[in-house]
């Protein structure tokens, strides 16, 4: 083990947010486990489900959207607002989440599906929504609490899995589940602090990455809130400016974009995301793409997702660049030496609205 690697990395990642990282498949294995009851307690969720959160509390949703893929029998909308949509009714499940509990704007539409009469559960470890949701006497999974939300994907993610697969719209059992966890956790061990630091891909990335600007492009399948959890996971732990955006539309715009003056392409880190079952033209069109800008920009890497086929092997696949992101984000926070955990400026916003309210 190489100890002054480690004690340095510890020096500046205080919170240890990279421990956090390397459970994830730990994560995940307990949500699966534990969310059984409560995902027998959703109701159907044909026609449409709402799935309700803010941050890291929805990323779940996007994944779960991306990993059931088209020609889903129920439609899954995300809400990120203060207002449920219209077409939510008696017959909508609606699922609430938020990691805190205290998340205002979830707060607001687990309210309004009550008065809707929607069939309402929540996953919270705590917080106004548990105390309301258990006054209300509607279904909720609480899940161990402490953490930043953006560090507790599995515990969010995981049950919208089971929910997901009791209801048929996943193919994944128990075996398949743990196969998956198996299989991450091996991925997520060639990338610990201990690792060879040669065969460490994010801790690799990281050193390239630095005092660049993070651009992610994927397909628009199952890496698409992947890639925006790339986006997210830097800005949050790296405290550095990235984006994101989707192929094919992004060949219809934001490609002239890199016809902008060289100083300022210089800045830019290209990471194209590319899993096997994007569609044959969009792929096409990435690689196409990809051999255009790798020469523009000031640096670039193409990251394919990692697993088999099937709805298992969609996980394993998805996880695998889920993980990498998270690793990497961390990674890099340390090369900037920035502890990855604090989120000031998120809470002075809050702070500051709440004083304007009083």
């Amino acid at each position: 083990m190489n100890t002054d690697h480690s004690a340095r990395h510890y020096s500046i990642d205080e919170s240890r947010m990279i421990d956090k990282v390397f459970s994830l498949p730990d994560q995940m294995a307990a949500g699966w486990e534990s969310a059984l009851p409560f995902a027998r307690k959703i109701p159907d969720i044909s026609p449409s489900l709402i799935i309700c959160g803010m941050g890291g509390s929805a990323i779940g949703g996007q994944l779960l959207k991306d990993l059931i893929g088209p020609g889903c029998r129920a439609n899954i909308h995300l809400e990120r607002g203060y207002s449920l949509p219209a077409f939510a009714g008696t017959d909508t499940p609606v699922i609430s989440i938020s990691y805190s509990g205290n998340t205002e704007e979830v707060i607001s539409t687990f309210r309004e599906a009550l008065e809707k009469g929607c069939p309402v559960a929540a996953i919270t470890s705590g917080g106004t929504l548990a105390t309301e949701a258990d006054a209300a006497g509607v279904p909720v999974l609480k899940i161990p609490g402490g953490n930043p939300p953006r560090a507790s994907l599995g515990y969010l993610f995981a049950p919208l899995v089971r929910i997901a697969s009791i209801q048929g719209l996943l193919d994944i059992d128990d075996d398949g589940f743990a196969s998956v966890m198996r299989k991450t956790r091996k991925l997520i061990g060639k990338c610990l602090l201990d690792s060879d630091p040669s065969g460490n891909i994010a801790m690799q990335l990281a050193k390239k990455l630095y005092g660049k600007v993070p651009l992610v492009y994927s397909g628009n399948g199952l890496l698409t809130a992947a890639a925006y959890r790339w986006k997210c996971q830097f800005n949050e732990n790296s405290k550095s400016m990235a984006f994101f955006n989707r192929f094919p539309e992004l060949g219809h715009n934001e490609i002239m974009a890199w016809d902008c003056p060289e100083k300022l392409r210089q800045d830019i880190f290209l990471i194209m995301l590319y899993d096997r079952d994007d569609h044959p033209r969009v792929i096409k069109k990435m690689e196409a793409s990809y051999s255009l800008l790798e020469s523009l920009a000031g640096g670039a890497i193409g990251i394919a997702s990692i697993g088999d086929e099937g709805p298992a092997g969609r996980l394993e696949r998805q996880l695998s660049v889920v993980a990498l992101a998270d690793l990497t984000s961390v990674y890099l926070a340390v090369e900037y030496g920035t502890d990855p955990t604090p989120i000031d400026k998120i809470e002075e916003i809050k702070n500051l609205v709440e004083s304007e309210d009083k």
